[in-house]
Protein backbone atom coordinates (compact mmCIF):
# COMPACT_ATOMS: atom_id res chain seq x y z
CA UNK A 1 0.00 0.00 0.00
CA UNK A 2 2.86 2.45 0.93
CA UNK A 3 4.29 1.94 -2.28
CA UNK A 4 1.42 2.61 -4.38
CA UNK A 5 0.74 5.98 -2.50
CA UNK A 6 4.53 6.66 -3.00
CA UNK A 7 3.82 5.97 -6.57
CA UNK A 8 0.52 8.25 -6.88
CA UNK A 9 2.56 11.10 -4.98
CA UNK A 10 5.19 10.90 -7.56
CA UNK A 11 2.59 10.63 -10.54
CA UNK A 12 0.67 13.38 -9.47
CA UNK A 13 3.98 15.65 -8.92
CA UNK A 14 5.30 14.86 -12.19
CA UNK A 15 1.87 15.55 -14.03
CA UNK A 16 2.01 19.13 -12.09
CA UNK A 17 4.92 19.78 -12.94
CA UNK A 18 4.54 19.34 -16.88
CA UNK A 19 1.50 21.79 -16.45
CA UNK A 20 3.31 24.37 -15.12
CA UNK A 21 5.99 25.33 -17.47
CA UNK A 22 3.18 25.56 -20.22
CA UNK A 23 1.35 28.26 -18.04
CA UNK A 24 4.16 30.06 -17.51
CA UNK A 25 5.72 29.77 -21.24
CA UNK A 26 2.33 31.11 -21.92
CA UNK A 27 2.13 33.97 -19.43
CA UNK A 28 5.70 35.31 -20.80
CA UNK A 29 4.40 35.55 -24.20
CA UNK A 30 1.48 37.08 -22.66
CA UNK A 31 3.39 39.67 -21.06
CA UNK A 32 5.62 40.14 -24.06
CA UNK A 33 2.33 40.80 -25.92
CA UNK A 34 1.40 43.36 -23.55
CA UNK A 35 4.39 45.15 -23.33
CA UNK A 36 5.42 45.49 -27.41
CA UNK A 37 1.39 46.37 -27.95
CA UNK A 38 1.83 49.39 -24.92
CA UNK A 39 5.18 49.89 -27.59
CA UNK A 40 3.18 50.42 -30.50
CA UNK A 41 0.23 52.40 -28.86
CA UNK A 42 2.97 54.93 -26.97
CA UNK A 43 4.97 55.10 -30.56
CA UNK A 44 1.42 56.03 -32.36
CA UNK A 45 2.19 53.20 -34.45
CA UNK A 46 -1.93 52.46 -34.41
CA UNK A 47 -1.80 50.94 -38.17
CA UNK A 48 0.64 48.39 -36.87
CA UNK A 49 -1.21 47.43 -34.29
CA UNK A 50 -4.67 46.89 -35.58
CA UNK A 51 -3.10 44.97 -37.92
CA UNK A 52 -0.49 42.27 -36.45
CA UNK A 53 -1.71 42.99 -33.30
CA UNK A 54 -4.83 42.79 -32.43
CA UNK A 55 -6.76 39.62 -32.10
CA UNK A 56 -9.65 38.99 -34.38
CA UNK A 57 -12.29 38.80 -31.35
CA UNK A 58 -11.65 42.66 -30.83
CA UNK A 59 -11.76 43.25 -34.97
CA UNK A 60 -15.14 41.94 -35.02
CA UNK A 61 -16.02 44.04 -32.19
CA UNK A 62 -14.96 47.33 -33.89
CA UNK A 63 -14.25 49.02 -36.78
CA UNK A 64 -10.51 49.46 -38.36
CA UNK A 65 -11.97 53.21 -38.33
CA UNK A 66 -13.75 53.84 -35.53
CA UNK A 67 -9.90 52.23 -33.66
CA UNK A 68 -7.76 54.74 -35.39
CA UNK A 69 -10.17 57.76 -34.66
CA UNK A 70 -10.06 56.58 -30.61
CA UNK A 71 -6.48 56.27 -30.27
CA UNK A 72 -5.41 59.27 -32.37
CA UNK A 73 -7.69 61.21 -31.00
CA UNK A 74 -7.08 59.91 -27.06
CA UNK A 75 -3.47 60.04 -27.41
CA UNK A 76 -3.40 63.03 -28.78
CA UNK A 77 -4.26 64.47 -25.43
CA UNK A 78 -1.80 62.65 -23.64
CA UNK A 79 2.03 64.41 -25.06
CA UNK A 80 5.25 62.73 -25.30
CA UNK A 81 5.22 59.14 -23.36
CA UNK A 82 8.20 58.70 -20.40
CA UNK A 83 8.21 56.18 -17.84
CA UNK A 84 6.33 52.91 -17.85
CA UNK A 85 6.02 50.72 -14.43
CA UNK A 86 4.70 47.50 -14.63
CA UNK A 87 2.11 47.36 -11.78
CA UNK A 88 0.27 43.95 -11.79
CA UNK A 89 -1.03 41.24 -14.28
CA UNK A 90 -4.60 38.84 -14.01
CA UNK A 91 -5.17 36.20 -15.59
CA UNK A 92 -8.67 34.14 -16.35
CA UNK A 93 -10.32 31.96 -18.77
CA UNK A 94 -13.72 33.25 -18.94
CA UNK A 95 -15.25 37.00 -19.42
CA UNK A 96 -18.92 37.17 -18.49
CA UNK A 97 -19.07 40.68 -19.98
CA UNK A 98 -17.96 39.41 -23.52
CA UNK A 99 -18.41 35.59 -22.55
CA UNK A 100 -14.91 34.77 -24.25
CA UNK A 101 -13.72 31.48 -23.48
CA UNK A 102 -9.68 31.06 -23.87
CA UNK A 103 -6.83 32.62 -22.29
CA UNK A 104 -7.11 35.95 -21.35
CA UNK A 105 -4.29 38.24 -19.42
CA UNK A 106 -4.74 41.43 -18.22
CA UNK A 107 -1.61 43.80 -17.59
CA UNK A 108 -1.50 47.37 -15.59
CA UNK A 109 0.93 49.48 -15.92
CA UNK A 110 1.40 53.23 -14.40
CA UNK A 111 2.73 55.32 -17.87
CA UNK A 112 3.75 58.55 -17.44
CA UNK A 113 2.99 61.12 -20.55
CA UNK A 114 3.83 64.67 -20.74
CA UNK A 115 0.30 65.27 -19.14
CA UNK A 116 0.63 63.16 -16.29
CA UNK A 117 0.34 59.36 -15.24
CA UNK A 118 -2.23 57.28 -16.25
CA UNK A 119 -2.81 53.73 -15.45
CA UNK A 120 -3.67 51.48 -18.83
CA UNK A 121 -5.17 48.22 -18.89
CA UNK A 122 -3.87 45.48 -22.02
CA UNK A 123 -6.26 42.26 -22.24
CA UNK A 124 -4.25 40.05 -24.51
CA UNK A 125 -6.13 36.56 -25.14
CA UNK A 126 -4.43 33.51 -26.80
CA UNK A 127 -5.92 33.54 -30.65
CA UNK A 128 -6.23 30.03 -32.10
CA UNK A 129 -2.02 30.28 -34.19
CA UNK A 130 -0.87 30.38 -30.55
CA UNK A 131 -0.11 34.26 -30.59
CA UNK A 132 -1.61 36.80 -27.71
CA UNK A 133 -3.47 39.72 -29.25
CA UNK A 134 -5.06 43.09 -28.19
CA UNK A 135 -8.22 42.52 -26.93
CA UNK A 136 -9.42 45.19 -24.94
CA UNK A 137 -7.57 48.46 -24.03
CA UNK A 138 -8.80 50.88 -20.55
CA UNK A 139 -7.14 54.15 -19.18
CA UNK A 140 -7.70 55.98 -16.22
CA UNK A 141 -5.97 59.31 -14.54
CA UNK A 142 -3.12 58.05 -12.08
CA UNK A 143 -1.55 59.55 -9.22
CA UNK A 144 -0.83 63.54 -9.33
Amino acid sequence: MKSWIGTLTCLVYLCSAAIFPVLAGDQEEAAKAAREILMSIQQRQFEKLWDTQTSTFFKEKMTRDSFMANLSLGRQQLGAPGESKFVDMAYSQFDSTTEYRGEIYAFNYLNTYSAGKFYERIVVIKEPDGKFRLSGLWGSPGPK
